[in-house]
């Protein structure tokens, strides 16, 4: 019976010893990989520090590099008198210019009347040349090139017929009524998009512009 017994207890004993030095084993390969990974990090982080030292390092020479080179100054010239200190600024600076009357301060660059006789003729020019864009029916394009020219028009023909002698300005000014009733009439058939009655003031218009060029010369 102690036999028995002292053959179980050292059977047990064998079956226990291959359980505990798989356990250690194990632990033993834990111990290792976290050791690798422990040194992986290390390495990842002294490489991080090495580039930033000569990010560092370039980053400097680049500008010391920079600073030695020759600076060229540049040249700035005083700025404008207001009112047309340079050729092509009047039209933004007498905008600016708030020692004008309201009236004066105009979108449209004034100019004196022989100046402004041929921005008519220009004006006129382009009112004719509209021609195409009726034909195709490009309403938008005809109202806005027909207000933007009659804009110019009324303003030029303003400062036009201020110089002419008395009896002349009679006759322009009514020409010049004639003139924008024809042109509010092709605006407004350019907006019903009616092609007859486009056509119908369009020459009613033409007309009108030559007989107004006629009159100023």
């Amino acid at each position: 019976m102690a036999q028995a017994c002292m053959a179980s207890m050292t059977g047990l004993s064998q079956g226990v010893l291959p359980s505990r030095r798989a356990v250690s084993r194990a632990r033993a390969a834990v111990v290792a990989r976290a050791s690798a990974e422990g040194e992986a990090a290390a390495q990842a982080g002294r490489r991080a520090v090495l580039g930033l030292v000569a990010a560092g390092i370039v980053g400097g020479a680049l500008s010391q590099a920079v600073h030695a080179a020759p600076v060229n100054p540049i040249k700035i010239g005083a700025p404008p008198p207001p009112s047309g200190g340079l050729p092509g600024t009047e039209n933004s600076d007498q905008a600016r210019d708030f020692g004008l009357p309201l009236s004066e301060r105009f979108y449209l660059q004034p100019q004196p009347p022989a100046l402004a006789a041929e921005r008519v003729k220009t004006s006129a020019q382009d009112i004719i040349n509209l021609k195409p864009l009726i034909d195709k029916k490009a309403w938008p394009y005809v109202q806005n090139d027909l207000r933007l020219r009659a804009s110019y028009l009324r303003y030029d023909l303003k400062t036009v017929i201020a110089s002419k002698p008395k009896e002349e300005k009679k006759i322009l000014k009514e020409l010049t009524g004639k003139l924008f009733s024809t042109i509010d009439g092709l605006d407004h058939a350019a907006k019903i998009k009616s092609t007859l009655e486009a056509e119908k003031y369009y020459a009613a218009t033409k007309d009108v512009l030559g007989d107004v060029l006629a009159k100023i010369g």
